[in-house]
C-alpha cells in the first residue's frame, strides 16, 4: 500500500508519461509544494511543446467524487487572481471519469489522469482533449479504516482541534464519542499514511491537513452522512423560519443539543444565503414523538433534513455562535457542497475563505 506522498509522486510521474505518449512534450522545472500568493499548491510544472511553453500549478487528487470537484472549483475561483494569465491550473489524478471530466472542462480546469484522459487548453494554440480511457486493473490495496465512519468521526475532531492529537487516548475517546480502541488504529493509520510527523518522544504534529480536510469532506458525503441521516420532512406551515423556532423550543424542552448546518447555518455566520432547505444536527431523535410535537410529515426529498450528531464535538460551542446554535464551519461547508446548487457553492466559497482557508489551505 502506497503512502500518500508516494502515491502523489506516482500520479505525477504516470500522468506526465501518459501526456508524453499522446503529444510531444518536454517537462521542465517540475517543482513540488510551491506557494503562489498565500496559497500552497502541490507543485508547479512547465511544459514545452511545438506550440509554445506553458506553465501550470498543479494539484494531485485520488478517488475523485463530485464533492472533490466542487471543492476544487471553489479553490480555483479563489486563487485564479494569483495565477494570472502566466499560469494555468492543472489537476493530476489517478482516474477522472467522463462525467467529472466534462465538469472540469466546462469550468476551464486542465487535467490529466493515469489512464490517459486529459484536457489541456491554453492560449495560444494548445488544445488537447482525450476521454473514454479506462483505468488499468490494479491490485487491491489494503483498505484503511481512517476514512470509514468511526475514523471520520475522530478525524473531524482532529481537524477542528489539531493539537488534540497528543491528548490521552481516553480523552480523545470521550471528546469524540468513539470507542477507546478506535483511537489507537486511527492514529496508527495516520502514521502509516504519512499524516503524523514526530515532534518528540510520543508526541506528534498533524501534517498534510489540507489533504485530510479534502478527504474528510469526500468521506462525509459518501460514508458519514448516510450513517447519521435520520430523515427528511415537511412542516405544515411551509415556513422554515417558523420551523427553526419550533426546533429551538422543542430542543430546549427536551434538553437536547442541536445546531444548524447548510445554508441556514451559513447565514448565521455570514448573512449571505439561506436557501429553501433546512439541515440540522440534533443530539438524539425520537421519531414519532418529535413529529407529533413539531407537526412534521415524513417526506422523501422534503425541505427539512435531520442528521444525528455523530460526536459531542458537533455541538461544541465556539466563538461565532449567533442567534441560533450552528455547527462548525467544516460541517456547514461539507453540507453546502452536498447540496451543490450554484448559490450553495457560492456560499461555500465564502465560508471556506473566511473560516477554513486559514487552517487548511496554507498547511
Amino acid at each position: 500500500m502506497m503512502r500518500g506522498i508516494e502515491q502523489e509522486s506516482h500520479i505525477v510521474a504516470s500522468t506526465l508519461e501518459r501526456l508524453k505518449s499522446i503529444h510531444p512534450v518536454r517537462v521542465v522545472n517540475l517543482r513540488r509544494e510551491v506557494h503562489v500568493g498565500d496559497r500552497r499548491w502541490d507543485g508547479e510544472i512547465t511544459l514545452k511543446t511545438d506550440r509554445g511553453t506553458f506553465r501550470y500549478v498543479f494539484e494531485t487528487k485520488t478517488h475523485l467524487r463530485p464533492q472533490t470537484i466542487r471543492h476544487l472549483l471553489i479553490q480555483a475561483d479563489l486563487y485564479r487572481k494569483h495565477l494570472g494569465k502566466a499560469k494555468g491550473l492543472l489537476l493530476l489524478s489517478d482516474y477522472i471519469n467522463s462525467s467529472l471530466g466534462h465538469q472540469l472542462k466546462e469550468a476551464g480546469i486542465n487535467f490529466i489522469d493515469t489512464a490517459g484522459n486529459l484536457f489541456l487548453k491554453r492560449e495560444p494554440g494548445l488544445y488537447l482533449y482525450v476521454e473514454g480511457k479506462k483505468p488499468p486493473a490494479s491490485p487491491k490495496e489494503k483498505p484503511t479504516r481512517l476514512f470509514q465512519p468511526s475514523g471520520l468521526t475522530l478525524l473531524f475532531g482532529l481537524l477542528v482541534e489539531p493539537e488534540s492529537i497528543n491528548h490521552p487516548y481516553r480523552h480523545l475517546s470521550e471528546a469524540n464519542g468513539i470507542a477507546l480502541g478506535t483511537v489507537g488504529w486511527v492514529k496508527r493509520d495516520l502514521r502509516e499514511h504519512g499524516y503524523l510527523e514526530p515532534t518528540g518522544k510520543n508526541s506528534f504534529h498533524l501534517v498534510r491537513r489540507k489533504e485530510l480536510f479534502e478527504r474528510w469532506v469526500q468521506g462525509y458525503s459518501s460514508r458519514l452522512r448516510p450513517k447519521v441521516f435520520l430523515g427528511e420532512y415537511r412542516d405544515l406551515t411551509n415556513d422554515l423560519n417558523t420551523v427553526v423556532k419550533a426546533v429551538r423550543k422543542y430542543a430546549l424542552e427536551q434538553g437536547l443539543s442541536w445546531g444548524l448546518s447548510g445554508g441556514f447555518g451559513a447565514d448565521e455566520l455570514i448573512h449571505h444565503y439561506r436557501g429553501n432547505t433546512l439541515t440540522l444536527f440534533i443530539e438524539s431523535w425520537s421519531h414519532n414523538e418529535a413529529l407529533k410535537e413539531l407537526k412534521w410529515l415524513p417526506v422523501s426529498g422534503g425541505p427539512i433534513t435531520v442528521l444525528k450528531g455523530f460526536s459531542p464535538r458537533v455541538f461544541k460551542m465556539w466563538s461565532n455562535q449567533k442567534h441560533y446554535p450552528v455547527v462548525h464551519p467544516l460541517l456547514i461547508y461539507a453540507e453546502l457542497l452536498q447540496q451543490g446548487t450554484d448559490r450553495d457553492l457560492e456560499t461555500a466559497r465564502l465560508i471556506y475563505k473566511e473560516y477554513l482557508e486559514p487552517s487548511f489551505a496554507k498547511d
